[in-house]
């Protein structure tokens, strides 16, 4: 699996309704919209219509097929990143 940043933005026309949404989901209701993937982290920034989540997920396809959910209330941005032990075998490996 690996890992990926999430960055969102809430269009301030839909934000109270990307709210209501989000406030009625239940722990259940969060497992199976994002399917596959695995929260590791997530804040919000609520005044700032805005939020992040690092997540561990199989496949970039199955990322962003839980972000297609929210596609009509969000736009959003996926990075992959690395941990600290990630990058630093990667960059020994390189260097011999």
């Amino acid at each position: 699996m690996a890992l990926y940043m999430i960055h969102w933005k809430l269009p301030r026309d839909r934000k109270m309704e990307a709210f209501g949404n989000f406030s009625q989901m239940t722990v259940a209701d969060d497992e199976a919209d994002s399917g596959s993937v695995q929260q590791i982290g997530r804040w919000h920034d609520a005044a700032g219509e805005q939020g992040w989540a690092i997540c561990d997920s199989p496949t970039v396809t199955d990322l962003q097929a839980w972000l297609f959910n929210w596609g009509d209330l969000i736009s959003s941005t996926i990075t992959p990143v690395q941990d600290d032990a990630e990058l630093r075998s990667m960059i020994n490996s390189k260097q011999g």
